[in-house]
């Protein structure tokens, strides 16, 4: 997109990185003073997949779920009468075109003048938009929409009720609300201007109401077993606990696992490869929708770094090895690109050696946040009974996979279990029936936000866990 000021074209950042190869030379995302949100109607392969349990529901009426990811958002009617799915939507978040993390999305709100009104406006319109589209799909009268419950990570849930995040973004870094209420539908802009609107509570700052309904839907809440909850995606929040008590807490994992930051990565849609395996000595690769190779998302980076420590061609730091090292029938995988060395994918498709010191940070981050959480319980990782992953690279990626480059401990090994969008499941729990709400007001209010800043348990695990 180019923007004229003052006689002057500037090209502006549109976010078309997420589905493949900045355009631009030069990464200009952050340099840029006037950034609009712009709306993509593509086709990501979203994951929308609820599981709900056998409840009871005590609201009469069309309702609506919304789970606002900080990549992606999905919409859910439901019939709450019976607990009826009408049908879903999802859709790249706009705010992602202005920023691909909660982060950069706070620095917009503190550094332009009408940062939130243009971050609050592009998630308005984009709800609405997605509701009219659904209700149209379905025949279905949007003044007939009585209920809404709305789930996302606090930041979201600020720009959504137009409240300003900047105190997030600096030391404490406080929320101006942790939610956990209600409003009209009409005042927060909504056209379904007859409904009331729950935005569900958050634990802290950054340990926001999508992990609250996570933990609702996961049923940890009620367990008597030690269960973790992650949630791995820009921010890589992880949750521990049992019927008694629940730990939290947000590790910077980055955006490398959603594609970002990445040379030939971009983010779930047809065409990024989303599996590389070998098979009888070649790569067997899979992509999103069996469409042509364009780059690679999460879950075949995963893969693909796995893959090469198993057959050697990176070394126990993460350097990849030089020819003069590798084995005759390996040295074709390796390239250059970049002036840096590189590991041949696909025809086209890299990974350079920055590529997977990116993975090494991400996965360290996620996986130090764990112990720290374990730590602080005073609880060791043989102690806990399932591994709950949330959220679409959970639920896509290879757990061996995930085990081998040490995102996840090899104590997870068939303790696993992928639970779809648990974000989204439980803003429908709470849809259909109050105590859900409840439930999830209860677990907010007692949930230990574990903070990893000045944590020096954390940052010597991060150390140790850069290794793979």
């Amino acid at each position: 997109m180019n923007m004229q000021k003052n006689g002057e074209t500037k090209a502006v950042c549109t976010g078309a990185c997420l589905f493949g190869k900045c355009p631009h030379k030069v990464c200009i995302r952050h340099a840029q003073k006037e950034r609009q949100a712009v709306q993509v109607k593509a086709g990501l392969n979203i994951m929308t997949k609820t599981a709900l349990p056998d409840m009871a529901y005590d609201k009469k009426g069309i309702g609506a779920a919304v789970d606002i990811g900080t990549t992606t958002v999905v919409v859910y009617f439901y019939d709450c009468a019976n607990g009826r799915k009408i049908g879903h939507i999802s859709r790249l978040n706009a705010q992602a075109t202005i920023g691909v993390d909660v982060i950069s999305r706070i620095q917009y709100c503190t550094e332009q003048q009408h940062g939130l009104e243009l971050l609050n406006e592009a998630i308005i319109t984009e709800l609405n938009d997605l509701f009219k589209t659904l209700a149209d799909q379905n025949d279905i009268d949007i003044q007939a929409i009585e209920h809404v419950v709305i789930t996302g990570n606090t930041t979201m849930l600020h720009l959504l009720a137009k409240i300003s995040p900047s105190k997030m973004g600096v030391s404490p870094f406080e929320a101006a609300s942790l939610f956990g209420q209600y409003y009209k539908a009409k005042e927060l802009g909504l056209n379904c201007e007859n409904a009331k609107a729950y935005l569900t509570p958050c634990i802290s700052a950054f340990v926001g109401g999508d992990i609250t309904s996570a933990i609702i839907a996961s049923g940890m809440k009620g367990s008597g077993k030690l269960c973790v909850l992650l949630d791995i995606g820009t921010n890589g929040e992880v949750a521990l606990g049992d019927k008694n008590v629940i730990f939290a807490t947000s590790t910077a994992a980055g955006p490398a696992f959603e594609g970002a930051h990445i040379s030939c990565g971009m983010a779930g849609v047809p065409g990024a490869i989303n599996s590389v395996k070998a098979y009888k000595g070649d790569l067997e690769i899979t992509t999103i929708g069996e469409a042509a190779q364009k780059g690679i998302c999460g879950s075949g980076l995963l893969d693909a770094v796995a893959l090469m420590l198993n057959i050697g061609l990176i070394d126990e730091t993460g350097r990849i090895l030089d020819a003069s090292e590798a084995k005759p029938d390996l040295k074709n995988y390796l390239t250059q690109a970049g002036g840096q060395p590189a590991l041949k994918i696909s025809e086209g498709i890299v990974l350079t050696q920055k590529d997977i010191r990116e993975v090494q940070m991400a996965k360290a981050a996620v996986a130090a946040g764990l112990l720290a959480l374990l730590h602080h319980a005073q609880k060791d990782i043989r102690d806990v009974d399932t591994f709950f992953l949330a959220g679409g690279f959970g639920n896509f990626l290879d757990p061996q996979s995930a085990i081998r480059v040490g995102l996840l401990p090899k104590e997870a090994e068939g303790k696993i279990k992928p639970i779809g969008n648990a974000a989204g499941t439980g803003a429908v729990m709470m849809l259909l029936n109050d105590e859900y709400i409840h439930e999830g007001e209860k677990a907010a209010g007692r949930g230990e936000h574990v903070e990893l800043g000045d944590n020096k348990y954390f940052m010597d695990q991060y150390v140790k866990n850069m290794m793979f």
